[in-house]
C-alpha cells in the first residue's frame, strides 16, 4: 500500500456568510480562547465549523494578528464579539491533513500555485478547522483536517 495522494490545490467560489469573530494578537494556539468566548455567547446560533482569519502576510511566531470565528445564524450585539458578513468570492483552497505545526508546508504549496497562476491574494486568509482536537479528548493530530483558503483575483 503506497503513500496517500497529497491533496491538490483547488479553485472555488465561497459564498458570503454571517460570522461571529474575536480579533486577537498573540500566539496562534490562543485561538481556542476566542472560540470558547463565541461558544459561550452565541451557543445555538453557531452553524458551522470554527475557523481563523489571518491578517498577517506571513507566519508570525508570537505577535500574530488573527480572528477566531464561527458561522452564525443571526446577528446579536455582544460586547467584544464582531458579528458581521464575511464577503464571499473566488479562492484557492487546499485541504491539509495533519498537525497544525505542519500547516506551513501546505501554505507553501498554495503560495506556489497562486504565484504560478499570477493571482493577487487578499488578506485575511482563512483556516477552517474541519476536524481537530475535541473539547474532552485531544484526538490524533495526524488526523486533523484543516482547509486553507486564500481569496484571489487575477492581476
Amino acid at each position: 500500500m503506497g503513500e496517500p495522494l497529497s491533496p491538490s490545490v483547488e479553485e472555488k467560489t465561497v459564498e458570503p456568510m454571517l460570522i461571529a469573530g474575536v480579533r486577537m494578537k498573540g500566539y496562534y494556539a490562543e485561538c481556542g480562547k476566542g472560540f470558547a468566548r463565541i461558544g459561550r455567547s452565541m451557543g445555538r446560533l453557531i452553524c458551522g465549523p470554527p475557523f481563523c482569519l489571518h491578517y498577517d502576510t506571513e507566519y508570525k511566531q508570537r505577535d500574530a494578528d488573527f480572528e477566531a470565528c464561527m458561522p452564525v445564524k443571526e446577528v446579536r450585539d455582544i460586547e467584544g464579539i464582531s458579528v458581521r458578513e464575511l464577503p464571499g468570492g473566488r479562492c484557492v483552497s487546499l485541504l491539509h491533513e495533519g498537525p497544525y505545526e505542519e500547516l506551513v508546508s501546505s501554505y507553501a504549496r498554495i503560495r506556489d500555485y497562486v504565484n504560478s497562476k499570477g493571482y493577487q491574494t487578499s488578506i485575511p486568509s482563512r483556516e477552517i478547522y474541519l476536524k481537530g482536537p475535541g473539547m474532552i479528548f485531544k484526538g490524533n493530530p495526524t488526523k486533523y483536517l484543516t482547509e486553507i483558503q486564500m481569496m484571489v483575483e487575477e492581476r
